[in-house]
This record gives structure tokens, sequence and C-alpha cells, in this order.
């Protein structure tokens, strides 16, 4: 114990780390049975039980792989919740929540080995620190279960890229192996995981090239690097088959879930800036827009300063090459992803909901951007400058923990200044996609027809059962309301309306407002009374 004392305050940045992470452990087992159901929640569920029911039944039950498109993604994620689940004495969906920000904390532990090794062990808690107050990240961190698993994969895939980067072509073989485990995880829950495939090939390539090798030297060091990374190949096939058994079943099976993937026949409606259009029809600078506005703005500060700073490296020809190869997989990992959704244009809605894998390297990226920034005004100014800058950081970080205090547990709907805030971004951008205010609507609404029944009904007719309707799945008003409710598909009989503020739904129903769901004034919920369309009050003969 002394030991770990006396090295702990030899590197007060690891000490500071530890402790982040402690306090962040602590707010999730605080807080993570606050989240509502997501609306594609009961859908995971299910398949995460039926593939359980594949390998118990000696691999002759198969509807796992007929259930409506869930057979298109692997189950990682939810052969997990579903295996262990049934054994916690706690509800199905609050521990998919846990077990969401447990993937969520280790894909920001991932986050802090990548800068730690770019950087140093300081940096690497602020680059926590800024992705902790990322709304887009830490307000799905517990409901967005496919999302937040698959970002924290690929942040591990990042990792063991710019851990083997300099090694290549001959990496060790633990590195190679935990690139394998990283990549069979991100493919055993999402086959955009390719774009984890595409980035490493690229730096597979560079890395090889060198002038004074020839080209007889260069197809040399790819051949060894095919080679020596054979262990990472097996990993990940071992891991994705077991987790997505149907993209084994047929060598083109993972073909036709990326050409499904590119072109989704589905339509589906998102927002920008105002504008609503459809997810097959949305702009080339769809991504990027929701790129911008959602990242805080110390986040994005640090991608201007960085990317000024990387600019005049290159026009000085500054930049050391060991240095720029570890620097590459977290550049990549942003930019083969953006660059493919602004040339090929796939199906796009909910903002950075399918692409929340970059947060991660954005928050990396800034993070060294506002490092280099330091370091600049220190070496030039002097050290009083680089601390009013470190300052400066530290207030707005500030600032951005307070909107994220303030908008819990709706921090999802975070957006910048650019976006106009949360205020600004209403009706605009998308906003509580997931359904996540309906659970304390309904709770809330179980709570005020109580007080109602204990201080007496007047009309009969105005008694339970009541019936609601809910603009999301029903299991997400079902879960939380109490039984004097029963949750319809039937919208125009319901006695109630529960709806976010997201698409217009919250006006799709005549009623009554009874309460909203708000935050900082500004509504993300909303509960309809409709009893007096439903149940109008007899008339005399």
């Amino acid at each position: 114990m002394g030991n770990l004392i006396a090295r702990l305050r030899a590197k007060p940045g690891r000490a500071v780390s530890l402790l982040a992470f402690g306090v962040m452990i602590v707010i999730v087992l605080a807080t993570f049975h606050q989240y509502g159901i997501s609306n594609d929640e009961e859908v995971q569920q299910t398949y995460g039980e039926l593939l359980i029911r594949y390998y118990s039944s000696g691999f002759t039950d198969d509807n796992a792989f007929h259930y409506r498109n869930l057979y298109l993604y692997g189950g990682l994620f939810d052969l997990i919740a579903a295996s262990i689940g049934p054994h916690l004495p706690m509800p199905t969906y609050e521990w998919r929540h846990l077990l969401t920000a447990i993937f969520g904390l280790l894909g920001m532990w991932g986050v802090w080995r990548q800068t730690r090794l770019l950087s140093s062990d300081g940096w690497a808690c602020f680059a926590v620190l800024l992705l902790a107050v990322t709304g887009a990240w830490w307000g799905t961190l517990f409901n967005h279960t496919k999302d937040i698993s698959f970002a924290s994969a690929m942040a591990w895939v990042t990792y063991y890229a710019v851990r083997i980067a300099p090694e290549l072509p001959r990496p060790r073989f633990r590195h190679a192996v935990g690139l394998g485990v990283a990549l069979g995880c991100a493919l055993g829950l999402r086959i955009v995981a390719v774009y984890a495939i595409l980035e490493l090939a690229i730096l597979v390539v560079v890395a090889a090239m060198d002038t004074r090798r020839g080209l007889y030297g260069f197809f040399r060091h790819v051949g060894l690097t095919v080679f020596y990374a054979l262990p990472a190949v097996a990993v990940a096939f071992a891991i994705m088959a077991f987790a997505w058994p149907w993209a084994v079943f047929a060598p083109g099976n993972v073909l036709f879930a990326i050409d499904t993937f590119s072109r989704f026949p589905i339509i589906i409606w998102t927002r920008l800036n105002g504008v609503v259009m459809q997810g097959a029809d949305v702009p080339r600078w769809y991504l990027p827009t929701y790129v911008v506005v959602r990242l805080p703005e110390l986040a994005l500060g640090g991608l201007a300063l960085g990317g000024i700073g990387a600019f005049f490296c290159t026009v000085r020809r500054r930049f050391e090459r060991l240095h720029a190869l570890r620097l590459l997989p977290v550049l990549l990992a942003v930019i083969v992803p953006v660059i493919h959704a602004v040339l090929a244009k796939p199906l796009l809605y909910n903002g950075l909901r399918h692409y929340m894998f970059l947060l991660p390297p954005l928050v990396v990226l800034a993070t060294l951007g506002l490092r280099s920034t330091y370091h600049l005004l220190s070496n030039r100014l002097g050290p009083r400058a680089g601390q009013a800058f470190l300052a400066a950081c530290g207030a707005l970080w500030l600032a951005h923990l307070t909107l994220m205090v303030r908008l819990h547990p709706y921090e999802s709907v975070a957006y910048n200044s650019l976006a106009g805030g949360v205020s600004g971004a209403v009706g605009r951008y998308e906003f509580d996609y997931h359904g996540n205010s309906i659970r304390e609507a309904a709770e809330r609404l179980s709570r005020m027809i109580e007080e109602e029944q204990e201080n007496g009904i007047l009309d009969p007719r105005n008694g339970p059962p009541y019936r609601v309707s809910v603009c999301a799945e029903l299991i997400q008003a079902d879960e939380y309301l109490s039984s004097t409710f029963k949750v319809t598909k039937n919208w125009l009989t319901s006695d109630f309306f529960i709806s976010p503020v997201q698409d217009g739904c919250e006006d799709a129903m005549d009623g009554t407002v009874l309460f909203t769901i708000e935050r900082m004034g500004v509504p993300i919920g909303i509960v309809k009374d409709r009893r007096a369309i439903t149940r109008p009050p007899e008339t005399g003969p």
C-alpha cells in the first residue's frame, strides 16, 4: 500500500485520473436507474435472448436469424445482458443501463490510454473529463446500448492501433491479440467496424512507405505486418463468429450486411437546422454539422487550435515521423467515417447516434490541440500565460459540467452555442429521439392520478382504468406506469397522451397539457389529458 501511495505521489496526473474515474463510477452507480428505456431496447433484449436459445438448443433454434432485421447486427452486448440479467436482483432494463455505462467507462479508459501514449497522464485525465461533459456521450451512456458499446470497442481498436504503429512490421504479440479482441468486439456489435479495418489498412501502407527501402522494401514491410497480424485476425474472427453467428453462415453474409446498411430500406425523418427531411435525402453536410453543434465549445476550440498548429507544422516541415505515425490512427478514426458519410451519403438520422464512435477520437485530438497551445504559450510568453490558458480551459469545462448537471438525466439534448444552446436546438435539431423523458412523464402521471384518487373522484366516468398512448414503443411507458393505466396502440381512444419533444409528435394528439418535462425552461417531454375528449360529461335529456 505504501508503495502504491508513493507511486501516485510521483505521478500526480495518474492519481488525479484514478480519482476522476472513481467519481464517475460513483455517479454511474447513483444515477443509472434514472434513465428511461430507449426505443430499441426491447427488440435488442429479445435478440439477445434468442441468441442464447440458439446456443442452448445446440444450434437448432434459429429464430434469432429471422427476428426482424436484428440478424444484420452483432449481438455481443445483448448476449451479455440477456445471459447475466436473469441472475441479478434488478429490473431487466436497469441492468442493461448499468451494463451500458460499464461499457462506456471502459471506452473512456481507452481514451485515457490513447491520450497518455500521445502526451501524459495529466492530459489523458483531461481528455476523459472533456468526454464526460460532452452531452452526446454522457447523456447516452446509459440507454444507447448498441451505440455506446460499439463506440467503446472502436476506442480500444484505435488505442491498439496507436500502440502498434511504431512497432510495425513486427507488433508485439500481446498488442496484436489486444487489437484482435477490440476489433472482434466491434464487429460483434455492428458491421460499421469495417471502418476500422480500412483505417488499419491505411496505417499499414503509410508505415511501410519509406523511400530508402524502395518498392521491394515496401511490399516486404506489408507482408511482414500481415504475417504478424494473423493472431489479431484469428481472435477478431472468433469473437465476431460467437457474437454474430449469422455473419459466418455464408461467405457473402458480411457483404450483404454492408450493402444493406449502405441503403437501408427504411423511411425515417430527421431534422437539420430546422428543415425536416428523410434520412435517405440528408445533405452531405448532415454529419459534419451535427459534429460541430454537439461538441462542447472547449472541444471545438481544441480541435481548431490543433488544426492550426498542424497546418504550421506542415508548412515548416516539423513533423517527427514516429509521433505522426502514432497520431495517424486517431486522425483516421475521424477522417475515414466522415469522408465516407459525406461522399457516399448513407441513410442518416438521429444526429450523431450512429456515429457516436467519432466522439472519443475527436476528444483526444481536441485535448492534444489544447496541450500544444498550452506549451506554445508557456514557451513563448512564459509560465503565467500557460497557467492563464489552463485556467480559462478549466472555467469553460466547469460551465459544461454545470450544463450537464442542470439537464440531468437529459444530458443527451445538450447543444453548444453554435446551435443556440438547448433552447435554440428545439425544433431545429434532433432532440429527445430515444424518448428518455417518457420514464419521468409516466412516473409523474402515475403519482398525479394517485393523488387525484386519494382526493376523491366526483365523476365516476373519469375513474380508472385509464388508457394511455405514447409516441414511442409501448414498453417505454408501460414499464413505469402504475396498474391504474393500460397502454394502448389506439391513440384515438386514449385518455392520456405521452410524447417526447421530437419530430413534432408532441402535437400529434389533442388534449389539455397536464404537465411538461422541462430542464432550463425547455420542454423535453409532454403529457396531455384527453379525458374531456374520450369521456365527455353526460348531458341532460
